[in-house]
């Protein structure tokens, strides 16, 4: 069923990953998505195979960290469908592992300019349509390190905290114009900013998980789709984890559940 049929959605960082599957997930319920990226040909490929299943979908390079080509972007999406009803701040990068002590000034600031900055550029610009048409769904991308930071990421535990702050007063602001604002919290998802460490501790981080297993950018898509539904008008301001139950577990957990199962 085309649930999302005559919608238009925007996806930051749609040209690979959980991005891509996530515009894939949107096209096939009936939304013209915009796929974007700054790799330009990252969004192009995407959106000719959602074209070439016979959805709809346009591709864009879109630099989120460029306030004014962020404001340009959106202009010329109204230009062309009139409309956004759906945002997804996917854009991001993980950045390189450094303590604190270490981290230069500027690994620091690239990573609040494109996660924070980039994501409230997009978001201000697609809620001014959305307040237009009293309709909205906005998803931002945070992360399990906004649960509990991650050792040697304190720049990316930092912005994915962030991102949960400028949901929830989002959500609080749009709410009455019908537009509801939500963040997603993925765990270990096989994608590109996580190809190094499960390439290091892919089985260590699979046995850490109950249901045993990486999820997949497919899992994270089905999350989104859930937010973005017409019929989730109720729920926003809240931040979904998606990581098989990883954050649950602990040390005292594993004993009792190797105790138990010998």
């Amino acid at each position: 069923m085309s649930t999302l049929k005559g919608q238009v959605a925007v996806v930051t960082g749609g040209g690979s990953g959980i991005g891509k599957a996530i515009s894939q997930q949107l096209a096939e319920q009936g939304a013209h998505v915009w796929v974007t990226d700054i790799q330009e040909v990252s969004a192009t490929r995407v959106a000719e195979e959602i074209s070439q299943k016979g959805n709809k979908a346009s591709a864009y390079r879109l630099d989120v960290t460029d306030a004014a080509g962020v404001r340009g972007f959106f202009e010329q999406v109204d230009q062309e469908c009139g409309r956004v009803d759906i945002l997804v701040n996917n854009a991001g990068i993980a950045g390189n592992p450094s303590l604190l002590v270490n981290m230069k000034d500027e690994e620091w600031m690239k990573m609040f300019d494109i996660h924070v900055n980039g994501s409230f550029y997009c978001l201000r610009e697609a809620a001014k349509r959305m307040i237009r048409h009293n309709y909205g769904r906005v998803i931002n991308m945070s992360s399990l390190a906004a649960v509990t930071s991650l050792a040697g990421f304190a720049h990316y535990g930092a912005v994915k905290y962030a991102l949960v702050g400028l949901t929830q007063a989002a959500a609080k602001e749009l709410a009455a114009y019908q537009i509801t604002v939500n963040a997603i919290k993925p765990g270990v998802i096989r994608s590109a900013l996580t190809e190094g460490i499960l390439a290091m501790a892919e089985e260590r981080l699979s046995e850490a998980t109950p249901v045993k297993k990486i999820g997949s950018p497919e899992d994270i898509a089905k999350a989104v789709l859930m937010f973005a539904q017409p019929d989730s008008s109720f729920v926003t301001g809240t931040s979904l984890v998606v990581d098989g139950a990883f954050s649950l577990m602990n040390e005292m957990d594993r004993v009792m559940l190797d105790a138990l199962q010998q």
